[in-house]
This record gives C-alpha cells, sequence and structure tokens, in this order.
C-alpha cells in the first residue's frame, strides 16, 4: 500500500528451510512521485460597491486547502476565503494550492471580480420664494451616499452659487439644481 510520496528500499529476502540454504537478498528503490492536483473555482458574480463580504468557495482535488489574494485590494480584500468589497473596480481573485509532501502544487485558477458603483439619491427640499434684496441663504440638499452635494443656478443674472450660499442678485427666476 503507498501510504505518500517518497522513496524507499523494498528488500525481498527467503529465508531457506531445512533444503535450501538463505537466499541473497535483493533491495530494490521504489520511488513514489507527487500527485497532481488541480484546483477547481467558478466564475464571481458583479457586486456593488456596499455588498456584504461573501465567501469563496474554490476546491482543489486533493481536498488541502486552497489559499486566495486580490490583485487590487482597493477593490477587494481577501482574508482566509472571505471577501471584503472596499472599492468600485475591477481585481482579479487568485486561488492556489502550494501541495504539500503527497501533493505536487497545482495551477493557480484566476477569476476576474468587477464591483460597480453603488446609487444613490440626492433629497433636496422645496425652496421657499425669495425677494429682491434677501439676504444669502443656503441650500441643504443631502446624497445617501454621505458625498458632498453641488448646486448649479440656470440663471446666475437671478441667484448666484458660492459652495452651497445662495445670494440673490436680482428679480426673475432661476432652477437650482442638486
Amino acid at each position: 500500500t503507498i501510504l505518500g510520496a517518497g522513496s524507499t528500499t523494498i528488500t525481498a529476502a527467503q529465508a531457506g528451510d531445512s533444503n535450501y540454504a538463505a537466499a541473497i537478498s535483493l533491495p530494490q528503490t521504489l520511488t513514489v512521485d507527487q500527485a497532481s492536483q488541480a484546483i477547481t473555482f467558478a466564475a464571481l458574480p458583479a457586486k456593488v460597491y456596499g455588498d456584504a463580504s461573501f465567501a469563496l468557495a474554490a476546491a482543489a482535488s486533493s481536498g488541502l486547502t486552497v489559499s486566495y489574494e486580490s490583485s487590487n485590494p482597493a477593490v477587494a480584500t481577501v482574508s482566509g476565503s472571505t471577501v471584503t468589497i472596499v472599492g468600485a473596480g475591477s481585481t482579479t481573485i487568485t486561488a492556489s494550492q502550494a501541495g504539500d509532501t503527497n501533493y505536487s502544487a497545482a495551477t493557480n485558477v484566476v477569476q476576474t471580480l468587477t464591483v460597480g458603483q453603488a446609487s444613490q439619491a440626492i433629497t433636496f427640499a422645496a425652496l421657499a420664494a425669495k425677494t429682491y434684496e434677501d439676504v444669502p441663504f443656503a441650500l441643504n440638499a443631502t446624497a445617501s451616499s454621505g458625498l458632498t452635494v453641488s448646486y448649479e443656478s440656470s440663471n446666475p443674472a437671478v441667484a448666484m452659487i458660492s459652495g452651497s450660499t445662495v445670494t440673490i442678485l436680482g428679480a426673475g427666476s432661476t432652477t437650482i439644481t442638486a
């Protein structure tokens, strides 16, 4: 029975009996090479920034543990077999198995992970009517992402915007877009 890779000497011997003298022992070397192994690693589904961490499920035909690595840790990091999404973009996840005394290293398998941008919404309350010579006022739109909202006036002769502050410059109508 072969128990593992390596080399051993097997000696054939016959001790003889009352009619035969002992035979000369004959040693032979048996070399057992490492078995090959392969990794099965399915394509990864597309993800979106903000998605929960998820587990990778590659398997080595040897039954040995598979290791993983992300080529772009700004998009996703891997700890053990768990992927954590860090940002939008693309990265490759490499599954590897280095082998052991009985199995040679497997050929790496690479899959691409694409992480799309998360959607966001802006909340912007209706603006009250203003009168020429009213004092400048602040806009208070918010983005669900927490990112800073920018503003634009369709008629800068009526209202000028600096940052989130509106200054009324004249009578008329303007649309303020957040």
